[in-house]
């Protein structure tokens, strides 16, 4: 495999650079959590070993995936289903767990044309016994917080990581898109039984019509989620937030001074415990409560065709942001690279530029333009 040289790689960084000239379709992450406990700080959790905590969240990413899917296609509605694109040790249906729990492989499952979702991704990577060259050994030493018995991430030792993402296209503009993943990343000392892990994920709306009670309903549930998980003082000194902000630093077009939509929430190198564990399955496990109510509210809207190709320019956007700033998909097409389409699977269906567009005054799009442009607190 083919090692480049990346700026302060972040665990999700490092989960599609190990895998991207294989396959998995994830997203390149902001900078790291501001003064949490980050790669290699380990909060005391004798119950459960980094290695056991990986292999419950990673049989967990596993089901939940197959659950969203079943979920998506019922809300769907349509005769258009998921298809399936396994690789290594997930190739085939009838792979035996034995294989799964040993070796690397992944799943991308891809609808297009439905009623709902017009195309739309839910893509599984897990990698297994790498071996960290020495750059990316240092590169993970320049971010270790370390606490005293914890690892020191060196050459050669082995690390594997697990990711499920999803990204929602809508066919209504009056739907937003919506896109997650939660990922946890395992390195192993060569030269003894230890070991470290961290996670990463988040959730986010790109809505093309504001609908304010949809999009405040969406982060309110966040910030309840994120509270009853991290409450004021907590010791992982981790907040909504500070979720909230990294979400609207890193979805942001810096060309155009405007952000790809209203946000969410984005956390990294997040330490690996069964605390922590709880809180990420959580995320994802809310990751359809908390967009099929705007589906079931919303999808059947009648639309015009201007309307539409307004979506179309948003999407637009969506595609700038991923081809010139997602740390991820840049890397993924920086070479040849095979699986070429696993890299783009996050690519809107459909998209539009029309040459300097401007919004009616008092439009709609004049105010998600603003929103855009100076994000809000919608919690309040």
């Amino acid at each position: 495999m083919m090692f480049l040289s990346l700026p302060k790689l972040s665990s999700l960084a490092i989960c599609f650079f190990v895998a991207a000239t294989t396959k998995v379709d994830a997203f390149a992450a902001p900078k790291s959590m501001p003064a949490s406990k980050t790669v290699g700080g380990t909060i005391n959790d004798a119950s459960s070993t980094p290695q056991d905590i990986f292999e419950e969240f990673t049989k967990f990413l596993i089901n939940h995936q197959t659950d969203m899917i079943s979920k998506i296609e019922q809300a769907d509605g349509s005769e258009n289903a998921f298809s399936r694109d396994g690789w290594g040790a997930f190739a085939n249906y009838n792979d035996s767990s034995d294989e799964q729990q040993t070796k690397s492989g992944g799943i991308t499952r891809v609808i297009q044309g439905g009623n709902v979702v017009e195309k739309g991704a839910c893509s599984l990577t897990v990698i297994r016994n790498g071996v960290l060259t020495a750059d990316r050994a240092a590169t993970i030493q320049g971010r270790q917080q370390q606490q005293e018995g914890d690892l020191v991430v060196q050459e050669g030792d082995v690390y594997s990581a697990a990711a499920l993402s999803v990204v929602l296209h809508t066919r209504n503009p009056y739907v937003p898109t919506f896109r997650s993943d939660v990922r946890i990343f395992l390195v192993k000392s060569s030269s003894d039984d230890s070991a470290v892990a961290w996670f990463g994920g988040g959730s986010d709306l790109t809505p093309y019509y504001l609908i304010d009670e949809d999009i405040s309903k969406f982060h309110k549930d966040l910030k309840q989620m994120c509270d009853s998980h991290f409450p004021e003082d907590n010791e992982y000194n981790l907040s909504h937030a500070q979720m909230k902000q990294l979400c609207d630093e890193y979805f942001y077009l810096p060309a155009r001074s405007e952000h790809r939509g209203t946000g969410g929430i984005f956390f990294d190198d997040l330490s690996a415990t069964k605390a922590t564990l709880s809180f990420v399955e959580d995320v994802a496990t809310g990751w359809m409560p908390s967009w099929l109510p705007i589906v079931e509210k919303n999808g059947s809207k009648e639309f015009t065709e201007e309307q539409k190709h307004w979506q179309c320019l948003r999407r637009g956007r969506y595609l700038e942001f991923n081809l010139l700033y997602d740390r991820g998909v840049k890397f993924g097409l920086a070479n040849a690279n095979p699986r070429v389409e696993g890299v783009m699977v996050s690519a809107p269906p459909k998209i539009a530029f029309d040459y300097n567009h401007v919004p009616a005054e008092g439009s709609e799009e004049e105010r998600l333009l603003k929103i855009l442009k100076e994000p809000k607190d919608w919690t309040v």
